[in-house]
């Protein structure tokens, strides 16, 4: 079996590309100097359009996106929009399975943020 039939692979691929084509070009047009900000941004917004098209494609034949997809998304800094996709599609909301998983993967992130800034930016003197 190819890779790209995997779907973990396939929505992966595509969303975090997505994502890092656009943080690029913002950062590239000099529409953002702050790289990071440009990626949270864009991992914002690719969250945000894949909560919504695997809300979209529910209950047809299509392939869904992998829940594993959709909480590497959050992990990676979409936190805002897998919250925005989720209460405005609707989406992901009811599954306790998923909830339970998503909030613990916003709790590490918060984690790793009070992190960064309370011991690794002093420790570097940024």
């Amino acid at each position: 079996m190819s890779a790209w039939r995997n779907p973990v692979y396939r929505f992966g691929l595509i969303t975090f590309g997505l994502a890092a084509l656009l943080a690029g070009l913002m950062w590239w047009f000099g529409l953002l100097s702050d790289l990071l900000l440009c990626w949270l941004i864009s991992i914002t917004l690719a969250t945000f359009l894949t909560y919504g098209y695997d809300k979209a494609i529910a209950g047809s034949r299509r392939t869904r996106v992998p829940e594993r997809v959709l909480l590497a998304l959050t992990f990676a800094g979409g936190t805002l929009g897998a919250l925005l996709g989720m209460g405005l599609f609707r989406h992901k909301t009811i599954k306790g399975s998923f909830r339970t998983k998503f909030w613990l993967v916003v709790a590490a992130q918060a984690i790793l943020v009070v992190l960064y800034f309370a011991v690794l930016r002093p420790a570097l003197g940024l």
